[in-house]
């Protein structure tokens, strides 16, 4: 193994455990010793990768964001239409939070009740992913109501209210442990993206 091959794997194994210990006991209850020791790492390998906690949690939050993003658009790239693409992103919603993967909710969300401050970086960062998630829809929303006439502000208008319906599919499945709300969610989503007659 070669030093740099080894220099990743401990960067990797420390945004691993750190990611898995944020979201499961908290960014505040989960000290950085008890980081290093479930990583496997020494102390100086935690301090030549990241200079604080919080440096790594900010990492961790973006390792999180590329992986949700990948997963997704190969997730909508199996669908033919444009409707049939959001739809899948509703059904990956309800998988991804009644299978256990997302028991504590969204690790985002989670996050910014512990990071009081508005205008802290893992607020923007927060809000950063947010954001790319609905410019997705936006896209989404946009290519199947290509051609019809509708304005931009319409277009807006409908991806924000499917955006908000995704983001009440995450705050409510790990309340009911359930996939009912991503599927009722899909129920209202669907309905509002027919054709108006």
């Amino acid at each position: 193994m070669t030093q740099a091959t080894e220099r990743q794997s401990v960067r990797d194994r420390l945004l691993e455990t750190a990611a898995r210990l944020f979201y499961d006991q908290g960014y505040k209850a989960s000290g950085v010793n008890e980081i290093i020791r479930e990583a496997g790492v020494a102390k100086a390998s935690f301090y030549h990768h990241f200079k604080t906690k919080e440096d790594l949690l900010v990492a961790t939050l973006e390792q999180r964001h590329d992986r949700m993003m990948a997963e997704l658009r190969g997730v909508v790239s199996h669908g033919r239409t444009p409707i049939e693409k959001i739809g899948r992103v509703f059904e990956w919603l309800g998988q991804s939070c009644a299978c256990g993967t997302s028991t504590h909710g969204c690790a985002y969300l989670n996050m910014v009740s512990e990071f009081r401050d508005g205008g802290s970086r893992v607020r923007e960062l927060v809000k950063w992913h947010k954001s790319a998630f609905q410019q997705f829809i936006l896209e989404l929303v946009s290519a199947h109501f290509m051609g019809s006439g509708k304005t931009e502000d319409d277009l807006a208008d409908m991806a924000d209210e499917l955006y908000l319906l995704a983001e009440a599919v995450f705050a409510a499945s790990p309340v009911h442990q359930s996939s009912w709300p991503a599927e009722t969610a899909w129920r209202i989503a669907s309905a509002r993206l027919m054709p108006e007659r």
